[in-house]
């Protein structure tokens, strides 16, 4: 991964390329985690589990250019000093660009499983077969799950005519009550080794979550980096990210607000302290408050 620059090049969610994917709707899926229509088959885990949200930061460059000062041209308005939150949102930048370029098929292929029935075959894995498309594209795509005991093991294969044919992509395991597990996802065909490891808790009642990405590419100079989303109910800040950038040894921690959006950030690499920085609701820097809430 190339080292995270001092700018923000506007954040992409990516459930977001949902606009771009075909997807077949003929079966509704809650999308917060299914059991395809049949109470036996095992629950596949939340979106949530998969997918981290960037969407709180999406508009960092949609209103304006942003300086070498940090200072943002907001047109008519003037220039409003908005350099904290815009670096929070920056250093997103690279795990969006991952998990919008990178992983946008075998992400389309995991939103649509949702909308699919599961059939028992007799070696005793459900799977759930379909098609669908991104970017006009026809690809077609198997979702195997098998309980074993207090755990559910997942192996997602996919197929796009021409090109490659029941490609394993990403696989994982879950515990029965969907609370807890791991995804273990592979580069793309062309290139098939480790990629990212995913971990994620999920609270259906609290709606408490956590998801982590790792860098886990062979030789890779940003191999154990990451990025650690999550939402709780602490207040004032209910949402963060952690972000580690391995070969630079740099960690950025960021908490916000959901509702109110404001925040801070805290970069020692960056900023050359342990301090927080802070924003307003308005997205303006501002001192932050004496007792570090």
């Amino acid at each position: 991964m190339a080292h995270l620059k001092n700018r923000f090049i506007g954040s992409v969610v990516v459930l977001a390329m949902l606009a771009v994917v075909g997807c077949n709707q003929n079966v509704p899926g809650d999308g917060d985690g299914g059991d395809g229509g049949d109470d036996l088959a095992p629950k596949i885990p939340p979106q949530s589990t998969f997918v981290i949200e960037l969407e709180d930061f999406e508009d960092a460059n949609t209103n304006g250019d942003v300086g070498t000062n940090g200072m943002v041209d907001v047109g008519t308005n003037g220039a409003i000093e908005r350099g904290n939150w815009l670096y929070a949102g920056g250093t997103t930048f690279v795990w969006n660009v991952i998990l919008t370029v990178n992983l946008v098929v075998p992400v389309a292929a995991f939103v649509e499983s949702f909308n699919h029935q599961p059939t028992l075959g007799a070696d005793g894995i459900w799977r759930w077969q379909y098609d669908f498309r991104v970017f006009s594209i026809n690809h077609s795509a198997e979702l195997q799950g098998q309980i074993n005991g207090a755990t559910i093991d997942w192996n997602m294969f996919l197929t796009k005519e021409g090109e490659y044919t029941d490609y394993n992509w990403f696989s994982g395991q879950s515990n029965i009550l969907g609370t807890s597990g791991t995804w273990s996802l592979n580069r793309d065909p062309s290139n098939p080794s480790p990629f990212i490891q995913i971990e994620w808790n999920h609270d259906e009642e609290t709606g408490e979550n956590d998801i982590r990405y790792t860098n886990v590419i062979p030789d890779s100079d940003d191999n154990g980096g990451y990025i650690f989303y999550g939402v709780n109910n602490e207040t004032p800040y209910n949402a963060f990210y952690e972000i580690y950038r391995a070969a630079q040894d740099a960690t950025t921690e960021m908490e916000w607000n959901r509702e109110t959006k404001e925040g801070r950030v805290k970069d020692p690499a960056h900023y050359g302290d342990d301090e927080y920085r802070c924003w307003d609701d308005s997205l303006i820097d501002t001192e932050c408050p004496e007792d570090g809430a």
